[in-house]
């Protein structure tokens, strides 16, 4: 099938949909999904149009490797919090930038090559800093791990932007030494 820039699509092998922003040649495009852009094969996707699933079946021609989304149970949920130990932790949000960890979180980051990663965890981390403003969180904690430490640096060089903001290593208790707490005044 053809695509062409806006149409909207649903991922085969996870549940997402997107919206196609560029066709990169006659059988790969770009698709936006959550704000990430990721490129997909035309045979990974479906076009969301169909109005039922016999439509859908004669718009790909009885494709059988559409695989359907069947909702699992969730974890149990916790109980409810109450008292300071709750309110300190709602002002607490933790922001874990490993890559697997962003891959599971954001399926849309799943093809993205080795060379682009710094970008998608800077991009984690710009969003997650919004967030944090909007919820206003008193605190996030990035946690980055031990490496070269180039993301760091580049965590670091970005928080200068922000006005207000300062940060610490996080306890090396809890998150060891490749982690940094943003506090937000």
């Amino acid at each position: 099938m053809d695509y062409s820039i806006g149409d909207r699509v649903r991922f085969m092998d996870f549940d997402a949909e997107g919206t196609v922003t560029a066709v990169c040649g006659p059988e790969l495009l770009e698709v936006e999904v959550d704000g990430m852009r990721m490129r997909a094969h035309c045979s990974e996707v479906v076009a969301t149009g169909a109005a039922s699933n016999e439509q859908e079946r004669e718009m790909y021609g009885g494709n059988g490797r559409i695989s359907r989304y069947k909702p699992c149970a969730g974890p149990p949920r916790a109980a409810v919090r109450s008292g300071r130990k709750a309110a300190r932790m709602a002002e607490t949000m933790e922001v874990d930038l490993h890559i697997d960890k962003i891959r599971q979180r954001y399926p849309a980051a799943r093809n993205v090559p080795d060379g682009d990663v710094l970008y998608i965890q800077l991009d984690v981390f710009d969003k997650s800093m919004a967030e944090a403003f909007r919820r206003g969180v008193r605190s996030v904690v990035f946690i980055h791990g031990n490496g070269r430490g180039v993301l760091r640096r580049e965590l670091e060089r970005r928080l200068r932007d922000y006005p207000g903001v300062t940060a610490s290593d996080a306890s090396p208790l809890r998150y060891g030494s490749g982690a940094m707490e943003v506090f937000i005044k």
